[in-house]
């Protein structure tokens, strides 16, 4: 049975005791950005729908897309008009009323270019008269917004891509011997934003190494099968010139010189990472042009503080994923919230919350700002959930840790390394 994907329309809040509602230019009714405004706390002041009337709902209109795949977008609407990505990046224009379809684009992906995450993506920006999204083949193209008509496409990529082959394994790696083909597919999973004139995305799939290509039409590369050898690249979070799609600034989430940090022993709020850190900083010679193969995906739309001039974005993990032998250090910026100057994309600051990451803890959820009260004090700023459990909220202004939640979850052997007995995390 074919299943389609079925567009319908509810209404969410996030309700959060330490936090002030930001003031909102959009009008009520819309949903103008994705996060709905810079804050990303994806609230709306809408009062029609209400605790004693939810159980009510019904769908007022269904569209059907006809794409097979999983949908992850978060519709956009502005001026009436709701517009959805769909997956493998097409783009729908719809009467948010009666659900009428205004326009369609149809994406038309580079024949040789690998996803590595799927044909899902998180949505458009709209301003300008343009929708902006960003492309499972790392493109970033702008639309008419009343005809859906491409006014400008290009490669959010500068540089040629080379995609990994079996000769990117380590020597030592038993997959090195066998038949194995795939490579490593860079893309853009992010819903863009748009502030001051520039369109901000972010570039996935650097941390992942070798996969294994399926044979069927259209599928993405499947699971991650080498663990140690010199594949991946730096990830990066740019800004983009709104009118003509020219690169303005690129911030790399690997820098090329400090990546290894100060090879840190615990994490920032002091819990041992179990690292050999004396085997590390032998090897440091050895491989000290890692960074070249860094990883630090940009997975989720950054929060913006217009007043400060700073975006804060969340880092993906260090590559290789698993096998740490040839990224001694701390891989700077991976797994960390990161904040940058709008205008210039240059650091203010940083807090790596997993140094040395092997177990996949990258920060997979959109940072929210919102005021802090501490003292009586109000502080703006920016909260970050983590997936080890625990979310964390910092000074918005200079990255001071203000407050460490208590775990969501029950937290056993977080920091323990594979034996080969096996270790339960």
């Amino acid at each position: 049975m074919i299943r389609h994907l079925l567009l319908t329309l509810s209404s969410t809040a996030l309700l959060a005791a330490c936090a002030h509602q930001p003031s909102s230019t959009a009008k009520t009714h819309e949903w103008p950005l994705y996060g709905h405004d810079y804050s990303n706390q994806r609230f709306s002041p809408l009062t029609q729908i209400r605790r004693d009337n939810v159980d009510k709902l019904v769908p007022a209109w269904t569209h059907q897309t006809g794409v097979k795949a999983t949908f992850q977008a978060t519709p956009i609407v502005v001026d009436g008009v709701m517009y959805v990505s769909l997956p493998f990046n097409h783009v729908l224009a719809l009467d948010a009323k009666t659900g009428q379809s205004l326009w369609k684009y149809e994406h038309k992906r580079n024949k040789d270019w690998k996803m590595c995450c799927g044909p899902a993506n998180r949505g458009v920006a709209v301003a300008n008269g343009k929708v902006y999204i960003g492309t499972v083949d790392a493109r970033l193209i702008a639309l008419e917004a009343k005809t859906g008509k491409v006014v400008w496409d290009i490669n959010a990529v500068c540089e040629d891509v080379v995609t990994e082959g079996i000769d990117a394994l380590h020597e030592n790696d038993p997959l090195s011997r066998e038949r194995v083909s795939g490579g490593t597919g860079i893309g853009i999973a992010m819903a863009p934003t748009v502030i001051n004139g520039k369109v901000i995305v972010g570039i996935t799939g650097v941390g992942y190494g070798l996969h294994i290509e399926e044979d069927r039409p259209d599928a993405p590369l499947g699971a991650v099968i080498g663990v140690a050898g010199r594949y991946g690249r730096p990830g990066f979070l740019a800004a983009f010139d709104a009118n003509t799609g020219k690169r303005v600034w690129q911030f790399d989430t690997i820098p090329t010189e400090g990546w290894e940090g100060q090879f840190t022993p615990t994490t920032p709020d002091g819990i041992p990472l179990n690292r050999d850190l004396d085997k590390e900083r032998a090897t440091f010679k050895q491989y000290q042009d890692a960074w070249r193969f860094g990883g630090g995906s940009a997975w989720t739309t950054p929060a913006i503080d217009p007043k400060l001039g700073l975006l804060y974005f969340g880092t993906g993990n260090p590559s290789p994923q698993m096998d740490d032998v040839s990224r001694p250090g701390d891989n700077l910026y991976t797994v960390s919230l990161v904040a940058l100057e709008i205008a210039t994309g240059k650091i203010r600051w940083h807090f790596q919350q997993v140094p040395h990451d092997v177990w996949g803890y990258d920060l997979a959820s959109p940072p929210v700002l919102f005021d802090y009260v501490q003292d009586g004090r109000h502080i703006p700023a920016v909260g970050q959930a983590s997936k080890t459990g625990w979310f964390y909220v910092h000074d918005r202004a200079t990255g001071k840790l203000l407050k460490k939640s208590e775990a969501f979850v029950p937290q056993s052997n977080l920091f323990a390394h594979a034996t080969k007995e096996g270790t339960r995390v």
